[in-house]
């Protein structure tokens, strides 16, 4: 039977709305970036929006996928999205075709094999402290707090470090009107005693992981490692309860928390120096913002200062700790477009 003129007008205006809705669904795909923080025990995930905002967070615990594409196919199937750009950062060396991760065992990509497989026109891969570097500018007063004294914030670098299953560097430089970040693998220097009871400590260490990196001391591992330096005969726990036992005054705990403590703050004043961070240096990590009301007391900014004859200087440094949960994720978000590379 022929079509009247009414239906084929119907057919025409449906076949419309469909091809309009399709193309809004590409548009939003296009502008749409899938952003993931890829830690060693966490991973976070969420959508960018053509303004920077993050919209559908969601972390995933590392033990309970395969893999990164595991993960990352697990969000996608939650949330039923389907970016065609995404700006992974992980905890690793970014610098190959092949990127691995340092802290998961078996973790790593092929950058145009992953495009490939979800889609993705644009990638962008970046270590997990470049991401949080970028995202220094955007944190405020809500994000962050000040560690001891507050110190009046200035222009200049900004460092950001962080214990977690690892310890991660970077800096953030400001150069012809523009932020520059400048990733780091800070945290595998060298590291070693500077008091006279730290010395049987770190000869301990030593024994026990060979060469002593920074990493090797102040992370979630290093804090079971300074603790079991104090008391070899002590039984071995886990970071998670060695920091709330410090936090409840247990004196084998609040020791080694104590101790980590000192290190952090010695390690940070030694970056501020390295990198002149007038802007400030940023704490962040797991391990640091579960001991945070052991950082607000006194010991922390003594270590962070006591770099002679440089005191001074770094008593005019703010030092702050993060708060925000996900600033790699908002440091993705914030990567200049000029950093994508397609697929």
């Amino acid at each position: 039977m022929p079509l009247t003129k009414s239906k084929k007008l119907d057919e025409s205006a449906a076949r419309s709305a469909e091809s309009a809705a399709q193309s809004e669904v590409g548009v939003a795909a296009m502008s749409t970036t899938l952003v993931a923080d890829i830690g060693g025990s966490k991973s976070r995930f969420a959508l960018s929006n053509s303004s920077g905002e993050l919209e559908r967070v969601l972390v995933i615990d590392n033990d309970t996928v395969a893999g990164l594409d595991a993960a990352v196919a697990y969000y996608l199937e939650e949330t039923g999205a389907r970016p065609r750009a995404a700006t992974l950062a992980v905890a690793g060396s970014v610098g190959g075709e092949e990127v691995v991760l340092t802290n998961r065992v078996g973790w790593r990509l092929r950058r145009a094999e992953f495009a490939k497989r979800f889609g993705f026109l644009q990638l962008r891969v970046l270590n997990d402290f470049e991401a949080i570097a970028w995202a220094l500018p955007l944190l405020g007063a809500a994000q962050t707090r000040p560690l001891g004294e507050p110190v009046a914030m200035r222009e200049g670098v900004k460092v950001v470090l962080g214990p977690g299953t690892g310890l991660g560097v970077a800096a953030l430089l400001p150069a012809n009107g523009r932020w520059h970040v400048l990733a780091s693998e800070g945290g595998h220097a060298s590291f070693g005693p500077q008091r006279a009871d730290e010395v049987e400590l770190f000869t301990r260490l030593r024994d026990a992981c060979g060469s002593v990196s920074a990493e090797a001391v102040l992370s979630g591992p290093g804090l079971v490692r300074l603790a079991r330096a104090l008391d070899p005969c002590a039984a071995s726990h886990e970071p998670e309860t060695i920091v709330a036992s410090a936090l409840a005054r247990e004196p084998a705990a609040h020791a080694a928390a104590w101790l980590f403590v000192r290190l952090l703050g010695r390690f940070a004043g030694g970056l501020a120096l390295t990198f002149k961070a007038l802007g400030g240096v940023y704490i962040t990590g797991g391990v640091a913002c579960g001991l945070g009301p052991l950082l607000d007391e006194p010991q922390f900014r003594a270590a962070f200062e006591a770099h002679p004859p440089y005191a001074t200087l770094l008593k005019t440094i703010p030092t702050l700790l993060i708060t925000c949960e996900q600033p790699g994720l908002i440091g993705c978000a914030a990567v200049p477009t000029e950093r994508a590379l397609t697929a």
